[in-house]
């Protein structure tokens, strides 16, 4: 680490940026875009959404959610069914099917991830380990608000 925190972080960063890039460049599941795995995983832990919500959620347009959501309902990976808050709307539900198909989506990046980490040295692997209350804590944590 250097004296700068701030460029530390930084660095931290890109690392991160790189092992998310790394992550996509060597996905091997074809038959899923990281847009709908991102949508069912939503889904998946936060429950039923309505697809204006998933839209703004996901950071893309309503007419490619729901065209999202049509190709995910045409392979049983999501349902939709009746907003009972609203009848004029519809909930988006993930199935069991979506739930296995995700779960393989994990095994399989959680796998390659494993494979990745076993050929760090020893004292890599132990400088990882040692990190992993704090990474468990960046995806848990609220996020910080801009300020302005």
């Amino acid at each position: 680490m250097t004296d700068e925190p701030a460029a530390d972080l930084a660095a931290l960063g890109r690392a991160f940026e790189e092992i998310v890039t790394w992550l996509r460049r060597t996905r091997t599941a074809t038959d899923i875009s990281v847009t709908a795995l991102s949508l069912l995983d939503r889904l998946d832990v936060g429950g039923d959404h309505r697809v204006t919500d998933l839209a703004a959620l996901e950071g893309i347009t309503q007419p490619a959610t729901t065209g999202l959501v049509n190709r995910l309902e045409a392979r049983g990976w999501a349902a939709r069914s009746a907003d009972p808050s609203d009848g004029r709307a519809s909930l988006v539900t993930i199935t069991d099917a979506g739930r296995a198909r995700l779960r393989e989506h994990r095994e399989d990046r959680s796998r390659r991830i494993a494979e990745r980490l076993a050929s760090l040295d020893a004292a890599d692997q132990a400088a990882l380990l040692a990190a992993l209350p704090a990474l468990r804590h960046l995806t848990t944590a609220p996020a910080a608000r801009p300020t302005t």
